[in-house]
Protein backbone atom coordinates (compact mmCIF):
# COMPACT_ATOMS: atom_id res chain seq x y z
CA UNK A 1 0.00 0.00 0.00
CA UNK A 2 1.30 3.50 -0.76
CA UNK A 3 2.40 5.40 2.35
CA UNK A 4 0.07 8.40 1.90
CA UNK A 5 -2.84 5.98 1.49
CA UNK A 6 -1.85 4.17 4.72
CA UNK A 7 -1.90 7.52 6.52
CA UNK A 8 -5.31 8.40 5.10
CA UNK A 9 -6.98 5.12 6.14
CA UNK A 10 -5.23 4.75 9.50
CA UNK A 11 -7.75 4.83 12.32
CA UNK A 12 -8.19 3.51 15.84
CA UNK A 13 -10.23 0.32 15.51
CA UNK A 14 -12.40 -0.87 18.39
CA UNK A 15 -14.15 -3.86 16.76
CA UNK A 16 -12.50 -7.13 15.80
CA UNK A 17 -13.48 -10.52 14.47
CA UNK A 18 -12.34 -13.80 16.06
CA UNK A 19 -10.06 -14.56 13.09
CA UNK A 20 -6.46 -14.89 14.31
CA UNK A 21 -3.68 -12.77 12.88
CA UNK A 22 -1.33 -14.94 10.82
CA UNK A 23 2.17 -15.70 12.08
CA UNK A 24 3.58 -14.00 8.97
CA UNK A 25 1.63 -10.80 9.69
CA UNK A 26 2.68 -10.88 13.36
CA UNK A 27 6.33 -11.13 12.30
CA UNK A 28 5.94 -8.25 9.84
CA UNK A 29 4.24 -6.02 12.42
CA UNK A 30 6.83 -6.79 15.10
CA UNK A 31 9.61 -6.11 12.58
CA UNK A 32 8.07 -2.69 11.91
CA UNK A 33 8.34 -1.97 15.64
CA UNK A 34 11.95 -3.13 15.68
CA UNK A 35 12.91 -0.87 12.77
CA UNK A 36 12.52 2.36 14.71
CA UNK A 37 15.33 4.72 15.60
CA UNK A 38 15.67 4.40 19.38
CA UNK A 39 17.30 7.36 21.13
CA UNK A 40 20.95 6.87 22.06
CA UNK A 41 20.91 3.44 20.33
CA UNK A 42 19.24 2.11 23.49
CA UNK A 43 17.79 -0.95 21.70
CA UNK A 44 18.91 -3.43 24.36
CA UNK A 45 16.57 -1.82 26.89
CA UNK A 46 13.36 -2.48 24.95
CA UNK A 47 11.36 -5.59 24.12
CA UNK A 48 8.15 -6.40 22.27
CA UNK A 49 5.86 -9.27 23.31
CA UNK A 50 3.34 -10.54 20.75
CA UNK A 51 0.51 -11.98 22.85
CA UNK A 52 -2.15 -14.26 21.37
CA UNK A 53 -2.66 -16.42 24.47
CA UNK A 54 -6.41 -16.25 25.08
CA UNK A 55 -5.97 -16.87 28.82
CA UNK A 56 -3.68 -13.86 29.20
CA UNK A 57 -5.96 -11.66 27.07
CA UNK A 58 -9.01 -12.75 29.08
CA UNK A 59 -7.20 -11.99 32.37
CA UNK A 60 -6.40 -8.51 31.07
CA UNK A 61 -10.04 -7.87 30.09
CA UNK A 62 -11.46 -9.19 33.38
CA UNK A 63 -8.97 -7.37 35.56
CA UNK A 64 -9.41 -4.08 33.72
CA UNK A 65 -13.21 -4.35 33.87
CA UNK A 66 -13.17 -5.14 37.60
CA UNK A 67 -10.91 -2.18 38.33
CA UNK A 68 -12.29 0.46 35.97
CA UNK A 69 -15.68 -0.83 34.85
CA UNK A 70 -14.62 -0.03 31.31
CA UNK A 71 -14.43 -3.56 29.93
CA UNK A 72 -11.76 -4.99 27.68
CA UNK A 73 -9.08 -2.37 26.97
CA UNK A 74 -8.11 -4.12 23.72
CA UNK A 75 -11.70 -4.53 22.48
CA UNK A 76 -11.44 -8.27 21.87
CA UNK A 77 -8.46 -8.03 19.52
CA UNK A 78 -6.77 -11.42 19.10
CA UNK A 79 -3.27 -9.92 19.19
CA UNK A 80 -1.73 -7.59 21.74
CA UNK A 81 1.72 -6.17 21.07
CA UNK A 82 3.19 -5.06 24.37
CA UNK A 83 6.17 -2.71 24.20
CA UNK A 84 8.32 -2.88 27.32
CA UNK A 85 11.44 -1.29 28.72
CA UNK A 86 14.05 -2.41 31.22
CA UNK A 87 14.97 -0.44 34.36
CA UNK A 88 18.14 0.66 32.53
CA UNK A 89 16.23 2.47 29.76
CA UNK A 90 16.62 6.24 29.82
CA UNK A 91 13.51 7.30 31.74
CA UNK A 92 12.93 10.53 29.82
CA UNK A 93 12.89 8.66 26.48
CA UNK A 94 10.76 5.59 27.26
CA UNK A 95 7.35 6.98 26.24
CA UNK A 96 8.81 8.64 23.15
CA UNK A 97 10.58 5.49 21.95
CA UNK A 98 7.62 3.25 22.79
CA UNK A 99 5.24 5.63 21.02
CA UNK A 100 7.32 5.55 17.85
CA UNK A 101 7.44 1.74 18.00
CA UNK A 102 3.67 1.61 18.51
CA UNK A 103 2.95 3.94 15.61
CA UNK A 104 5.20 1.94 13.28
CA UNK A 105 3.35 -1.25 14.22
CA UNK A 106 -0.01 0.50 13.94
CA UNK A 107 0.84 1.72 10.42
CA UNK A 108 2.12 -1.72 9.37
CA UNK A 109 -1.12 -3.32 10.56
CA UNK A 110 -3.05 -0.85 8.38
CA UNK A 111 -0.75 -1.65 5.47
CA UNK A 112 -1.62 -5.34 5.91
CA UNK A 113 -5.36 -4.58 5.90
CA UNK A 114 -5.74 -5.18 9.65
CA UNK A 115 -7.40 -3.04 12.29
CA UNK A 116 -5.38 -1.73 15.22
CA UNK A 117 -5.33 0.75 18.06
CA UNK A 118 -2.53 2.16 20.21
CA UNK A 119 -3.36 1.79 23.90
CA UNK A 120 -1.89 3.13 27.11
CA UNK A 121 -4.73 3.19 29.68
CA UNK A 122 -4.27 -0.30 31.14
CA UNK A 123 -0.51 0.24 31.29
CA UNK A 124 -1.00 3.44 33.27
CA UNK A 125 -3.16 1.41 35.66
CA UNK A 126 -0.50 -1.31 35.93
CA UNK A 127 2.06 1.31 36.90
CA UNK A 128 -0.21 3.07 39.43
CA UNK A 129 -2.47 0.50 41.11
CA UNK A 130 -1.01 -1.89 43.66
CA UNK A 131 -1.95 -5.52 43.03
CA UNK A 132 -3.05 -4.96 39.41
CA UNK A 133 -1.32 -6.95 36.69
CA UNK A 134 -2.24 -10.64 37.00
CA UNK A 135 -2.23 -10.78 33.19
CA UNK A 136 1.33 -9.41 33.14
CA UNK A 137 2.58 -11.96 35.68
CA UNK A 138 0.87 -14.76 33.70
CA UNK A 139 3.15 -14.08 30.72
CA UNK A 140 6.29 -15.15 32.64
CA UNK A 141 8.48 -12.55 30.95
CA UNK A 142 12.09 -11.90 31.97
CA UNK A 143 12.43 -10.05 35.28
CA UNK A 144 12.55 -6.27 35.16
CA UNK A 145 10.55 -5.61 31.99
CA UNK A 146 7.93 -2.91 32.44
CA UNK A 147 5.13 -2.14 29.94
CA UNK A 148 5.39 1.23 28.22
CA UNK A 149 2.81 1.12 25.39
CA UNK A 150 0.63 -1.38 23.54
CA UNK A 151 -0.98 -1.98 20.17
CA UNK A 152 -4.03 -4.21 19.75
CA UNK A 153 -4.36 -5.80 16.30
CA UNK A 154 -6.87 -7.96 14.50
CA UNK A 155 -9.14 -8.48 11.55
CA UNK A 156 -12.08 -6.10 11.65
CA UNK A 157 -15.53 -6.08 10.09
CA UNK A 158 -15.03 -2.36 9.45
CA UNK A 159 -13.87 -1.33 5.98
CA UNK A 160 -10.82 0.86 5.63
CA UNK A 161 -12.05 4.25 4.47
CA UNK A 162 -9.90 7.04 3.19
CA UNK A 163 -10.32 10.27 5.13
CA UNK A 164 -10.07 13.69 3.57
CA UNK A 165 -7.16 15.55 5.17
CA UNK A 166 -8.21 18.30 7.54
CA UNK A 167 -5.47 20.24 9.29
CA UNK A 168 -6.28 20.20 13.01
CA UNK A 169 -2.95 21.15 14.49
CA UNK A 170 -1.47 24.63 14.01
CA UNK A 171 1.65 24.46 11.86
CA UNK A 172 4.12 27.31 11.43
CA UNK A 173 6.69 27.89 8.72
CA UNK A 174 9.78 29.83 9.80
CA UNK A 175 12.03 30.43 6.82
CA UNK A 176 13.69 33.81 7.47
CA UNK A 177 12.12 35.37 4.38
CA UNK A 178 10.35 38.71 4.74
Amino acid sequence: MEFDHVLSVRSSVRRYTDEPVSEEDIKRIVAAGEEVPVGHFDFKNYAIAAITDKTVLKLLAEENDALSGRGDPIYGAPLLLLIMSTPEAQEDSIKLNAGIMAENMHLKAVDLGLGSICIYSFIRTLNRVEGYGKYFKAMHLPEGLKPAMAVAVGHTPMAQRERRFVARIPAFRIDGKE
